[in-house]
């Protein structure tokens, strides 16, 4: 028996801190991380300690034999990925990196949020020095941020990821203060002055911005997510939201289909109380560069639905090393019109850019770019027709809250380097400004991924108060 990591991979590497057998890759530092959506395990190393099963934040690894019939495929990626490994070179063994320790003297720390990037730079402060005191700013009554109120009931093993802040949130050279919002009830400019350092790490999560028809019948993506996951935990039964069977979702990335997914298990109706038929997904991404993951396409194609891909003229090979490639493949091959034997269709258009939101005889119509060509075109299918919707969901990306003195870059992130926060007058770093997670990156990037981004912030207040 050997144990498999499934696609809810956080990607914080716990598991290869404790694996005896150096099997679980790759490993950060390794050429492939950046680009895997999940970490393997080597079926023919694992010597089955569960060492890892213990560790894993997301509780995404299982043994080979409890697979259920959908989580197969990922013991079968699992093969695949150490096979080509084999041939291609020899997995190389990372030696961690022993973190530099902050001054012996007191340091005073501010943080600004207290979601999953501020957990993982409270844990990384506290591992660093004995003398640190943090206090966090949350303007919300509870810590968690979007890993409490925009995960899926369904993903329980990342929503139980909360239980890592009940050690460092509990830590006596730790304080929190709720409903505190900064540049309201405290400024920047006193939290610099009081702090030896201020670490923004307040997410981004300000829908972008699309020119748009006032309507009650275009909905941001965070809103819709949170009612319907509200209302499975109430148990209150399906959201009423839509205004009828066809609903266009602008954005192509793991919400727009986690949005598509929540519709099929009809948990989005229409507020007539009728079910939604058809959804078109809109990714401005090319179809060789989708911005979803294989797991989130997996898990919808899973469910009562007719999937379909208009790749937009680009080509994508079912000979592909990648499963996420061979997966749009299928759908692509299988025509790009649906079949529509399910309750629901969902047709997947990329090469596509909305940049404004019109009406037209009472429904709404998608003026866009389409990027492929670089002219203004009307969305059609390929099919050739024009896609118009009852309903629009507006699921393409986040932004941060601007902040007093903070520039924010053309993606949304505040302006930094490598954690530093520059000025928008010199470009020079900001003196006792960092910043962390979403914030830091703009808006992608997993929860695991915060573990990393805090240590190399953390790194920079250590160089700084050395």
């Amino acid at each position: 028996m050997s144990f498999v990591i499934l696609g809810h991979c956080c990607k914080d590497g716990s598991c290869l801190q404790v694996c005896p057998q150096n099997c679980i890759h790759p490993a950060p530092g390794e050429p492939e991380f950046e680009l895997v959506e999940h970490l393997y395990i080597d079926p023919a190393a694992c010597i089955d300690c569960s060492a890892c099963v213990d560790a894993c934040p997301a509780q995404a690894i299982k043994p080979d034999t409890a697979l259920t019939e959908t989580e197969q495929t990922y013991a079968e990626q699992s093969g695949v990925y150490f096979d080509l490994l084999a041939t291609s070179r020899s997995p190389r063994i990372t030696t961690p990196a022993i973190p530099t320790a902050l001054g012996s003297g007191p340091i005073r720390v501010a943080i600004v949020g207290a979601g999953s990037a501020a957990m993982y730079t409270v844990r990384e402060l506290l591992q660093r020095s004995s003398s640190v005191q943090i206090t966090v700013f949350e303007q919300s009554s509870h810590f968690g941020g979007l890993l409490r109120t925009a995960v899926s009931p369904d993903q329980q093993g990342i929503r139980q990821m909360a239980r890592l802040f009940d050690v460092p949130f509990a830590d006596p050279r730790v304080e929190t203060r709720f409903d505190t919002r900064v540049g309201v009830e405290v400024t920047m400019q006193s939290l610099l002055k009081r702090y030896d350092a201020v670490v923004l790490a307040h997410g981004a999560t300000r829908p972008r911005e699309i020119a748009a028809a006032a309507t009650t019948d275009v909905h941001q993506a965070i809103d819709v997510l949170v009612a319907a996951y509200a209302a499975q935990t109430d148990g209150t039964g399906p959201v009423g939201l839509l205004a009828g069977p066809t609903a266009v979702i602008v954005g192509g990335g793991n919400v727009a289909l986690d949005i598509a997914t929540t519709i099929a298990k009809r948990r989005i109706i229409t507020r007539a109380g009728a079910p939604i038929s058809r959804v078109v997904i809109v990714a401005r991404s090319s179809a060789s560069q989708p911005s979803f993951t294989f797991s989130a396409l997996h898990e919808l194609s899973q469910l009562d639905v007719d999937i379909s891909v208009d790749t937009g003229g680009t080509r994508i090979g079912v000979d592909s090393k990648d499963p996420l490639a061979r997966l749009l493949s299928a759908f692509a091959r299988e025509g790009s019109a649906p079949t529509r034997s399910a309750r629901l269709s969902v047709e997947l258009i990329f090469g596509q850019e909305v940049t404004a939101l019109t009406t037209a005889e009472g429904r709404i119509r998608l003026d866009t770019d389409k990027v492929a060509a670089g002219g203004r075109v009307r969305l059609k299918t390929a099919a050739g027709n024009v896609v118009t919707a009852d309903s629009v969901i507006m699921a393409s990306g986040f932004t941060c809250e601007p902040l007093p003195g903070v520039a924010l870059r053309s993606d949304g992130a505040v302006d930094n380097h490598h954690g530093r926060v520059v000025s928008p007058v010199s470009g020079e770093p900001i003196e006792g400004l960092y910043v962390v997670g979403w914030a830091k990156r703009g808006g992608r990037g997993g929860v695991g991924e915060n573990r990393r981004c805090a240590a190399q912030t953390v790194d920079m207040i250590v160089a700084d108060n050395g």
